[in-house]
């Protein structure tokens, strides 16, 4: 992250992704992330038990 300028370094910030950002929002919000009940299949999260339950379910 840093870019030489001279002798000294100059941090320079990188580009913020506007759609990733509210992606992750939604996604903590929804429970997705850190939400208290995991899929036992592919460990995502959700709010709910009952979501987390059905989520790789194999429906035949």
């Amino acid at each position: 992250m840093g870019v030489a300028h001279g002798e000294q370094e100059v941090l320079v910030r990188e580009k913020n992704f506007v759609k990733f950002e509210r992606l992750l929002a939604r996604a903590e919000a929804e429970g997705r992330i850190d939400g208290p009940h995991k899929c036992l299949v592919c460990g995502m999260r959700y709010l709910l038990k009952e979501e987390a339950d059905g989520c790789c379910r194999v429906v035949p």
